[in-house]
C-alpha cells in the first residue's frame, strides 16, 4: 500500500495581517525603547519628544510594509526629512466645498482623486490606477497600525 503524502502544513497559514503585526511591533517597540533610555527628564523638549515618537512610529509602519510602493516613498520621505515641522507632515488637506452641478461631470471625482493622491506618500508620482492598486493596502495598514498601538497603550497602562 501507498502512503499519500501530506499536502498541506501542519502548522496553520500565518495570515498577513499577523504577519504587519509581529513586523510593525518588532520594529517599533525597540525604537520606542531608545527613545526611553536616551531620554532624561531634565532634557525632555515636550515637541520634540513627540517629533521623534511620531518619526519612529511612521518609520516602523513604512519598514513593516515594504512590498509597497507608498511603504518606500514612505521611508524615503522620512529619511531625507528627520523632523521636520509636525504641522507640515501631519497636515490634513482641507475639505472643499463641491457643487453638486459641476460642470464637468467627472471632475468632483476628479478632485476628490487628486486629493487621496496627496494622502498617499508617494502618490502624486504615481498614475492612477498605480495609486489606487496602493491605496487599499495603506488603508489596511494603517488599521492594522492602529490596533497594534492600541494594544501596546493596554499593555502598559494595565
Amino acid at each position: 500500500m501507498n502512503k499519500r503524502q501530506r499536502v498541506f502544513s501542519l502548522q496553520p497559514n500565518k495570515s498577513p495581517k499577523a504577519v504587519f503585526a509581529r513586523r510593525y511591533a518588532s520594529h517599533l517597540v525597540p525604537a520606542l525603547n531608545k527613545i526611553n533610555i536616551n531620554k532624561t527628564s531634565s532634557q525632555v523638549n515636550h515637541k520634540s519628544f513627540e517629533q521623534t515618537v511620531k518619526h519612529e512610529v511612521d518609520m516602523a509602519l513604512a519598514l513593516s510594509a515594504q512590498e509597497f510602493a507608498w511603504s518606500r516613498f514612505l521611508q524615503h520621505k522620512l529619511l531625507s526629512s528627520v523632523h521636520e515641522d509636525p504641522s507640515e507632515s501631519s497636515k490634513i488637506l482641507e475639505r472643499s466645498n463641491y457643487k453638486q452641478d459641476d460642470e464637468e461631470g467627472g471632475g468632483e471625482i476628479k478632485k476628490r482623486l487628486k486629493e487621496l493622491q496627496k494622502l498617499l506618500p508617494g502618490g502624486e508620482e504615481m498614475n492612477m490606477d498605480e495609486m489606487l492598486g496602493e491605496i487599499g493596502s495603506y488603508i489596511v495598514c494603517l488599521e492594522l497600525q492602529m490596533l497594534v498601538l492600541k494594544s501596546l497603550v493596554q499593555d502598559n497602562t494595565s
